[in-house]
Parts: C-alpha cells; sequence; structure tokens
C-alpha cells in the first residue's frame, strides 16, 4: 500500500482601502509552498473585494498547481465557500465553483501566505497609523488649497 504526499500550499488575497472614499483598490494575492517560499504573486488583480482576491489565489492554484492531491490553505471563509458552491453574490462577481477532485480547502488564519503578505506586500499596522495618515494628507490638501 502507497501513501501518496500531499501537496500544500497558502494562499492569501487582499486590498487596499482607506478614507475617504473607502473604495478597493490595486487587490493583490500570493501563494506560498509548506515552507513559506513564494509559488506566485500578482501584484495587482484590479479594483476588488478582497475576498474576490482571495478567491482568485484559489483558482490559480487548482488551475496551476499539477500535483495532486492538494491542500490550500485560506484564511478567507468566503472565497472557500465560493470555490465550492455557486451563491448570488459569487456569481454577481464571476466567482464560480471550482473542479476540486483530489483538492481540499483549509481554513487556517494567519497562514504562510498571510505572513509572506504583511513582510513584503501589505505590512499590517494599527488603525491609528491608517487614521493618522488619512488626517495628515487631509491637513495637506488644507495647506495647499
Amino acid at each position: 500500500m502507497s501513501t501518496q504526499k500531499i501537496k500544500v500550499v497558502s494562499v492569501d488575497g487582499g486590498a487596499f482601502i482607506e478614507p475617504p472614499k473607502y473604495k478597493f483598490h490595486d487587490a493583490y494575492f500570493t501563494i506560498v509552498d509548506e515552507r513559506g517560499k513564494l509559488i506566485y504573486f500578482n501584484k495587482n488583480c484590479g479594483d476588488i473585494y478582497s475576498g474576490e482576491a482571495e478567491y482568485l489565489a484559489i483558482k490559480w492554484a487548482v488551475d496551476n498547481i499539477k500535483e495532486r492531491p492538494l491542500k490550500i490553505v485560506s484564511d478567507c471563509k468566503t472565497a472557500i465557500a465560493w470555490a465550492k458552491h455557486l451563491t448570488k453574490t459569487s456569481e454577481k462577481r464571476g466567482c464560480f465553483p471550482l473542479n476540486l477532485k483530489d483538492v481540499f480547502i483549509e481554513y487556517q488564519n494567519n497562514n504562510l501566505a498571510d505572513v509572506w503578505n504583511a513582510q513584503n506586500h501589505s505590512p499590517k499596522k494599527d488603525k491609528s497609523f491608517y487614521y493618522q495618515r488619512w488626517l495628515d494628507e487631509k491637513n495637506k490638501l488644507v495647506k495647499t488649497s
């Protein structure tokens, strides 16, 4: 009896958003291997909601990583649900169920792709940092007008 090794990847997606308009922009997604080594990084997949970016990360892994069985670790319950079944919202956003034959998706907060993104692309800061940055920008505009 042979045991087949499961390929494991972590995925993460996100988007930037800040005041005053609070619109998602410059969405991105990342796929890393079980050691945290970068497999793929899409720096800008559009001005989309972060859950859509996470779905695109799962989709990329399913479509491009050929080893099976494949385990995908994600921290987005919405993207995991969209990968598994159709909802009104996922259909509206063009996020259709994926072919998950021999693919397992597991929820895990702060997975290796999250860590990679925090270190390399979207550092996580306290909300007060973003609020202060907004105030500074707003004050700059007032001074120049």
